[in-house]
């Protein structure tokens, strides 16, 4: 029997990387895809990768229970099976409602599984959340929604908390201002990475073996090495030279917004704690950085690389 799955952030990294990871698989699945708009070249170019598999849903997060009825109208014989949440709004007031919101629809549609793309805080169980930086808060009070709105009902969770992304270092001004940011505020110390793709396997793995990773937080990381080391890294990989950006702007740019200098600050006096190596045992294609520059990054040969 087919089901269906309601996949948030779609049209983005990493709802298209569940998709797409899922696709792999060759389940039974069936993607009821959000979107803002179902006539974007994105959205389009989504459900064109299987127009039997994806249908697109128009709506937005702001009114769950709306896209939950768009939805199941797509699907009226398949019953939602599970839910793929991740928030675009970083840090913001709609970043926190729009996740409690999802959550609350979930549990009322009787979705079985809701899997949460949230962030790292050193390992999948510490405490030790910041909550002065906007972008960890919300999503550990979520989590904490998540975890108290499914108690006792028949919807299962699992946590994903993937580490900083791979693809913030971009061939652009935001890559050259991250990798700028990360050598001023990191310095020597090491920062761990993760590809998106990978987040999207995990995800697939959560629907596809609930009952193995249902109330479970998972850490997500594939490197962690030094801004030298990535440096290093880039040139031997794609024979490209790191980017950066002017230093000023970049202290102004931290100081100026608070969660992008509270997060760099945290990266240097805390850091992520994923355990890579148990996560390599689960999924031995998990990308250090050099296999994503090779393969995934704008700087890859083919793709402005050399």
């Amino acid at each position: 029997m087919s089901r269906a799955l309601l996949i948030c952030g779609a049209t983005g990294k990493q709802g298209g990387a569940v998709i797409a990871n899922l696709l792999k698989e060759k389940t039974n699945f069936e993607f009821l895809a959000v979107t803002r708009n179902a006539n974007s070249p994105s959205a389009q170019a989504l459900l064109a990768k299987s127009p039997e598999k994806i249908k697109l849903v128009q709506g937005d997060l702001d009114n769950p229970t709306a896209l939950f009825q768009a939805a199941q109208a797509l699907t009226p014989n398949v019953p939602i099976h599970g839910v793929f949440s991740v928030q675009a709004a970083i840090g913001s007031n709609a970043e926190l409602s729009q996740g409690k919101a999802l959550i609350d629809a979930a549990v009322a549609a009787k979705v079985t599984h809701f899997v949460y793309s949230s962030v790292d805080r050193h390992g999948a169980d510490s405490p030790n959340t910041p909550t002065d930086i906007p972008h960890f808060r919300n999503k550990h009070l979520i989590e904490q929604h998540l975890i108290a709105k499914t108690a006792g009902t028949a919807t299962t969770w699992t946590i994903l908390r993937p580490v900083a992304f791979m693809e913030n270092l971009t061939d652009n001004f935001f890559g050259r201002v991250f990798a700028t940011s990360w050598k001023m505020a990191v310095k020597d110390k090491p920062l761990q990475l993760v590809a998106v793709s990978d987040i999207g396997f995990f995800g697939a793995q959560a629907f596809l073996k609930p009952e193995e990773y249902a109330g479970r937080g998972v850490s997500l990381a594939g490197d962690e090495l030094t801004i030298e080391q990535a440096v290093k890294v880039m040139k031997e990989k794609t024979g490209c030279e790191m980017g950066w950006a002017n230093r000023l702007f970049c202290s102004v740019l931290m100081w100026s917004m608070k969660d992008f200098g509270l997060m760099f600050k945290w990266f240097y006096d805390v850091g992520y704690g994923a355990d890579i190596q148990a996560l390599r045992k689960v999924n031995p294609g998990m990308k250090d950085f050099g296999t994503w520059l090779e393969t995934e990054s704008d700087f890859r040969k083919g793709k402005g690389g050399k």
